[in-house]
């Protein structure tokens, strides 16, 4: 012992440093002469070893000059012990002028690592003398990409080198660098981002490094293998799984691979051990590149290799060919496989061939719609997950697997991949940052939980990097004892904090960031199951419904207005199909969901009709039970089951007519509320580019709208989307549509008779289409525009050519067609085409001048009444612009006389005449007094009389027009007010009756019983008092709200068109009154009905 200390002494005295042995980390600057009984019994006695970094001048005086900030580093390092230790061997190795031609901020970042890693100094000391110049150079380099790695390891792949010469060259370059992204990842500057790319690239280039170093190993084996009859070789690509795939590796990290070649044909061309199939030859290449990678030597290892991910696992192939994998999963592929495959990326050999294998495969791994079985397997996963969480001290101390762990952030996030990537391909990201992020952007997440799930996985990500460091070791529990605590919370960066010490700040951020994990991960597996479960009225009718007398009569006082059939459909839901008895999973399950489900109907606005198609979803279901869990694991997605059921009967036979959409109500709570035109079309495009022919594209455009009706749908009824945000997704779902038909529409025709290299074509939306405003059953008003040279023709096809306005009068012809001809899907819109230049008489399809001129000169009223709502919607942009430019023109070029506004009126008060229908025991919400009618024409009316002056009026929306004309103090407070609340609550309740009925409704009964179920939608609720009364119902007050309103909207749409004088205060529009005996000019009977059957209708 005495002889190694004297050793270390007299390099010390070399150095010009004398020894003071002490027990406190502190630099002195005398010198003692200590005996030699002072170290004897020290187990280690370097740590002890200090020294006086006092120089004669003439040696050094930069590292005297920097005596006291090398102490203070040391001091506040993570481990003072351990960095003195390290600067005790690096003061042996290396010359103390080479520490004094460190900068400050290099020489901070050296005693960081001295401090940290043993396993990183130790690659330091290697370099020998040189090492203080390796640091420095290595430190400043940032962010090497696969290509530098590969530059670097060039030399290695030399031919001349033996495997042994190989390996030991990528031992030592992975060391070298692992000191440089090491060293770095110790800066505060350097964020986990960085440092995991610059892990993940540093594996990628080993990997192909050792990929093409083998693979011409064994080609002199064998010979080059080519594909039969090509000169091209036999290609080969190893997919990066986990966190390799993910560009997300830590320190210790196996690297999880599979292999895989492109063809099973031919064989190598021959070599010194003969030929080999295609198999053979790359299970020589894979086995090589295990060995090469993983082996340890002297020097370590490079990474080990995992490829327990392959199919089949540890009992498939090694390798396997792109086919035999493909068939693999598409026959035998699990639910886990398919997370596992959400990370694969081609990380070497044939990058091409593995994009293309992925590509492929993606159908696989993200489904269009999720079965059942994929929510049982999400479930047995999350089971899984659970199971392997440690319990006890380990889940705290664990960041991979323990509490709120990395893990748990991690299936999180790849289950809302699975679920949704197939419906969203922007989610199809292997890093979890950037998945994160995709969730948020698409709404299947909030940006709150976005933002608090991605800090805490940086925190646990780095915080699982300071383990890892140490020692290089495949750990991932936080270190036990308060000084090794100290030392790791250092490492992370922390620094004491008035009597907080550093450890404690650590343990109060570890706790913060892991309970907001498993919040939010409970969240999503969990979804309170305590909610779910109900005691009493609820669940002795559960638990008794052997006793049919009994829940008769229970079912009665519950409010079922047919308690027998409700029986009847119970006891359906509880024993499922009728020729065999209920599994005891199912009724394991209906124990704690049967009361749930009974309690939420009973709270429903239309009990017997939620029951009732309960009961029919069952039926159709079956004996699987996996729908069934998940609805008693997730109280919101059940309430909103049942909410359904009762309110919807139109979204409710979507559901049983087309089982397969079960996974829109799943996942609803992850859906995107509000989607753009562009996301529309976009996920429309890309449902038709897997379409092979046209009537296939038919049948996706009407399977995509009726996907996105039940989105929207249950997103009304769920309370997520107001009304009016409801009517603009509807809007844009139409235009899509339009959009996409009209594509199709071109595409076919452009085969036929080939291309109009300058011909456009444009679709005009009016009514409610062209004011965002249609409902789940309008048609849609349409007109179609043309812009051609009088002479052209389209370039030819397998039909020959056309004339421009021929090929253009086919598109007219064959699009209305392809929107609402009944296929196996159904159908998607009626097309109405009556708001065209000169009605049914008129063509098909108008030239953009023939339009001009129609509206300039022939046109009528209620004609520039129309345009008012009319806007481009489809077709050629600079087309449709061009359109909307002469409607504004036509629509406001002037005024509006006295004798329009009675024009106006006079056509207002036939359609209540004759069309609204209206008696004792019906109101029509439309056409009838007070309705939505009255506002609408008394809002185009005064747009009309001002839009000429007033731009700012000149709005299509019903809603934005009443604003804008009380913001330009046309229309008074109190009146826009009025008929504001008065247009939504006309529009609330035709929507819910729409909604309910699935239909266009103008009338509703005037009987109070028989709106109570709407009413109940509204919000009423029985037993409120309303103007003194106690205990009407909500149909009676519901219909006693209507017919104030409807009164109060006729006396304000008679204040603007009648006799009586209007006040220029109140309404500005005096000039334009007329009496109630003046008669306007006669109108054409076929205008008038058309103008009444097509204009301003509310579909």
């Amino acid at each position: 012992m005495q002889r190694i200390l004297r050793a270390r002494i007299s390099a010390a005295y070399r150095e010009g440093f004398k020894v003071l042995p002490t027990p406190k980390s502190y630099f002195s600057h005398r010198i003692y002469h200590p005996p030699p009984s002072t170290f004897a019994g020290l187990a280690d006695p370097f740590p002890a070893i200090y020294f006086d970094p006092v120089r004669k001048v003439s040696q050094s005086s930069s590292v005297r000059a920097q005596a006291p900030a090398i102490r203070k580093l040391i001091e506040t390092s993570p481990s003072p012990a351990l960095a003195e230790n390290h600067f005790l061997r690096l003061l042996e190795i290396c010359h103390s002028s080479s520490i004094g031609k460190l900068t400050v901020a290099e020489f901070a970042a050296l005693v960081q690592v001295l401090g940290s890693s043993s396993y990183l100094s130790e690659i330091l000391f290697r370099q020998g003398k040189r090492c203080c110049e390796f640091f420095r150079d290595q430190i400043h380099v940032a962010q090497k990409t696969v290509s530098a790695h590969l530059a670097d390891l060039q030399p290695a792949l030399s031919e001349s080198l033996s495997l042994d010469d190989f390996c030991a060259a990528l031992r030592r370059y992975k060391q070298r660098e692992y000191l440089r992204i090491g060293a770095r990842d110790l800066l505060p500057s350097v964020s986990m981002e960085e440092t995991v790319r610059e892990l993940t690239a540093l594996a990628d280039a080993s990997l192909e490094a050792a990929y093409r170093f083998c693979r011409a190993q064994v080609e002199r084996d064998y010979g080059p293998l080519h594909l039969p009859e090509t000169d091209k070789s036999n290609r080969f690509v190893i997919l990066g799984m986990g966190k390799l795939g993910g560009g997300e590796l830590n320190f210790s990290s196996d690297i999880d691979v599979i292999y895989l070649y492109e063809s099973d044909e031919g064989e190598s061309s021959g070599g010194v051990k003969g030929k080999a199939a295609p198999r053979a030859f790359f299970s020589a290449v894979g086995q090589k590149i295990i060995h090469a990678l993983g082996d340890v030597t002297e020097d370590g290892f490079v990474f080990r290799i995992d490829l327990r991910l392959r199919p089949l696992g540890v009992n498939g192939p090694l390798v396997q060919s792109v086919n035999s994998a493909m068939l693999y999963y598409e026959s035998w592929g699990q639910c886990w496989e398919r997370a596992a495959l959400i990370k694969a990326r081609p990380a070497a050999g044939d990058i091409e061939l593995g994009a293309s294998f992925l590509k492929e495969i993606e159908p696989f791994i993200y489904r269009r719609y999720l079965d059942y079985t994929t929510v049982d397997e999400l479930r047995h996963m999350k089971a899984r997950i659970e199971n392997e969480l440690l319990t006890g001290e380990g889940k705290e101390r664990n960041l991979k697997l323990g509490y709120g762990g990395i893990r748990e952030i991690e299936f999180f996030t790849q289950a809302l991949q699975l679920v949704n990537g197939g419906y969203e391909p922007a989610l199809r990201r292997p890093a979890t940052l950037a998945a994160l992020v995709e969730l948020a952007r698409h709404g299947f997440i909030t940006a709150a939980e976005r933002d608090k799930l991605a800090s805490a996985y940086r925190f646990l990500r780095q915080a699982e990097h300071k383990v890892q460091i140490v020692q290089e070791a495949h750990a991932h529990s936080i270190p036990e004892g308060k000084d090794e605590e100290q030392a790791y919370a250092r490492r992370l960066g922390y620094q004491r904090r008035g009597d907080q010490s550093e450890r404690e700040l650590f343990w109060r951020d570890h706790r913060k960031q892991t309970q907001t994990v498993r919040a939010i991960f409970d969240r999503l597996f969990y979804g309170a199951q305590k909610e779910i479960a109900h005691g009493g009225a609820a669940g002795s009718i559960w638990n008794d419904l052997d006793d049919q007398g009994l829940i008769t009569r229970e079912l009665a006082e519950a409010g079922f207005a047919d308690p027998a059939k409700a029986y009847e459909n119970l006891l359906a839901v509880r024993d499922g199909e009728v020729y065999s008895p209920p599994s005891p999973k199912r009724l394991k399950v209906l124990r704690t969901l049967g009361p749930a489900l009974i309690a939420e109907i009973t709270q429903s606005a239309a009990p017997d009709q939620a029951l009732f198609n309960l009961a029919q979803f069952s039926h159709r279901i079956g004996g699987r039970t996996g729908f069934l869990t998940l609805l008693a694991e997730n109280p919101q997605t059940m309430r909103l089951l049942i909410t359904l059921f009762a309110d919807s009967q139109f979204l409710t036979d979507l559901f049983l007519r087309r089982p397969e959409l079960i996974d829109t109500l799943i996942r609803v709570d992850l859906t995107r509320v509000e989607k753009s035109k562009s996301e529309m079309l976009r996920e429309l495009r890309v449902a038709l580019g897997e379409c092979s022919d046209v009537e296939a594209k038919l049948n996706a455009i009407r399977r995509y709208k009726t996907e996105e009706f039940i989105r929207i749908g249950l997103h009304d009824l769920g309370g997520s989307m107001e009304l009016v945000p409801v009517l603009q997704q509807l809007s844009r779902l139409a235009e899509a549509c339009l959009q996409a038909a009209l594509d199709v529409t071109l595409a076919e025709l452009t085969e036929k008779f080939g291309a109009l290299a300058s011909g456009k074509f444009a679709v005009i939306g009016g009514g409610k289409l062209g004011a965002r405003e249609i409902d789940y059953n309008s048609d849609l008003d349409l007109v179609f525009i043309y812009q051609a040279a009088e002479d052209a023709y389209s370039s030819g096809g397998s039909q020959g050519r056309l004339p421009a306005h021929e090929f253009f009068v086919r598109v007219g012809q064959k699009l209305p067609n392809y929107l609402s001809a009944p296929t196996e899907e159904g159908t998607a819109y009626k097309i109405d085409m009556q708001l065209r230049p000169s009605g049914k008489a008129g063509p098909v399809v108008c030239s953009l001048e023939a339009y001009r001129n129609y509206h300039r000169s022939t046109a009528q009223l209620w004609e520039r009444q129309a345009l008012i709502k009319t806007r481009f919607v489809a077709g050629d942009p600079s087309l449709g612009h061009a359109v909307e430019r002469i409607i504004e023109r036509c629509a406001y070029s002037a005024g509006l006389d006295a004798g329009g506004v009675a024009e106006i009126h006079h056509l207002r008060m036939r359609m209540e005449r004759e069309l609204a229908g209206e008696d004792q025991s019906r109101y029509n919400l439309k056409k009838g007094r007070g309705g939505l009618v009255d506002i609408e024409f008394l809002t185009q009316m005064l747009q009309l009389a001002h839009g000429h002056r007033a731009p700012t009026l000149r709005q299509r929306a019903t809603l934005d027009a009443l604003r804008a004309l009380g913001d330009a103090h046309i229309l008074p407070a109190r009146d826009c007010k009025l008929l504001l609340d008065g247009y939504l609550f006309l529009r609330r309740l035709d929507h819910r009756l729409r909604l309910e009925r699935d239909q266009s409704i103008d009338a509703f009964d005037a009987e109070p019983g028989r709106v109570d179920g709407i009413a109940k939608s509204l919000g009423y609720s029985a037993g409120k008092k309303t103007s003194g009364r106690t205990g009407a119902g909500p149909g009676a007050r519901l219909l006693k709200d209507y017919q104030t309103r409807r009164e109060k909207i006729r006396a304000c749409y008679e204040r603007y068109f009648l006799i009586r004088p209007v006040s220029t205060r109140a309404a500005n529009v005096e000039t334009l009154s007329v009496k109630i005996g003046e008669k306007p000019g006669p109108v054409p009977i076929s205008k008038v009905s058309r103008s009444l059957n097509k204009f301003n209708k509310i579909k």
